[in-house]
């Protein structure tokens, strides 16, 4: 059974939403998606025997040998007030 994941939105002053995007949530429903880009990856490392949660530009950021938990951590450090996140 998964683990359910708590998503961090976060709304400006101009009333635009900011977070990662997850198919939990409707987004279609309050209005236009817009600025969509990728984060990260999320891979497994044949050589490792690990997940790993790399930057776009190869680094690793993450690795664990249970795919959900980097998920998880993938989902915290790239969401408005993580780590990783960039608005």
């Amino acid at each position: 059974m998964s683990k359910k994941i708590n998503i961090i939105l976060e709304i400006d002053e101009c009333g635009d939403v900011h977070g990662l995007y997850t198919d939990d949530i409707n987004l279609f429903a309050i209005g236009k998606i817009t600025n969509v880009r990728k984060a990260s990856n999320v891979e497994f490392n044949v050589e490792t025997q690990k997940w790993e949660v790399t930057s776009l530009n190869g680094k690793v950021l993450h690795e664990n040998t249970n795919r959900e938990k980097a998920i998880g951590w993938e989902i915290m450090a790239f969401s408005p007030g993580g780590k990783y996140y960039e608005n």
